[in-house]
């Protein structure tokens, strides 16, 4: 089997995969792609002028349209298997999240940690118990201010702990909005929970990843809106 062959069959079954997303099937491939590409799935979101150049190659050497067939390269091969192999096997939000996870727990100093966050650039952290048994709530710089905001006045200093200050670490209380999702959420549905929620007015600045997305588990990743942005 000649390249061309190879590339024929990868681009049918990357065209059979993409057009079962999309429920109306009287819509053409081109329609499908431009569909998922602008809801930011992945891999249409980021290849998009990659897929393109294929549909045309592809529709280029079937009809056959200027009477000769344009040549595959074995690079172009290799990243449009990857392509097919993304859209039959979309990537889960743990594989996205960032981690291990930068965690503290109650009985933490709250001003090392905020000059630890500043240094590698953490926007949130989540915080548990004493034991580290159980997450409390997540810790983040606009979760202070806004604390601050409500309380008027409050004193941290060196010996401050996370345990003085528990009320602004309550994900209930958050100006900002913090999610939880299972690990095995698709990445791409996490990606359009934040757009949604910024078509909407709102701030959807974590997500938290745990086993089954419950706010007491251990988190095991997280996605940020700085995350989203720079994709």
């Amino acid at each position: 089997m000649n390249n061309i062959d190879k590339f024929t069959k990868l681009f049918l079954e990357f065209e059979v995969e993409t057009k079962k997303k999309i429920k109306d099937k009287d819509l053409k491939l081109w329609q499908c792609i431009e569909i998922l590409k602008d809801n930011g799935c992945n891999p249409y979101y980021d290849n998009y002028n990659f897929i393109e150049f294929c549909r045309k190659l592809r529709n280029i050497n079937s009809h056959n349209i200027t009477d000769n067939y344009y040549s595959i390269s074995d690079e172009t091969l290799r990243k449009l298997g990857e392509i097919v192999d993304e859209v039959k096997h979309p990537a889960k939000v743990e594989e996205k999240a960032t981690h291990p996870v930068y965690s503290k727990n109650l009985n933490d100093k709250v001003l090392s940690t905020m000059q630890e966050m500043n240094k590698e650039v953490y926007t949130h952290i989540p915080i548990y118990s004493e034991d580290n048994t159980k997450l409390i709530g997540v810790f983040s710089e606009n979760s202070l201010f806004q604390y601050i905001m409500e309380n008027k006045e409050i004193d941290i200093d060196s010996n401050t702990t996370f345990k003085d200050i528990k009320k602004c670490i309550d994900t209930h209380k958050h100006g900002d909005i913090v999610r939880f999702v299972d690990k095995d959420k698709l990445y791409d549905d996490v990606v359009n929970d934040f757009i949604e929620e910024f078509t909407k007015g709102n701030k959807l600045s974590c997500v938290m990843v745990t086993d089954s997305s419950q706010t007491t588990e251990p988190v095991v990743g997280i996605i940020t809106a700085w995350d989203i942005i720079g994709r």
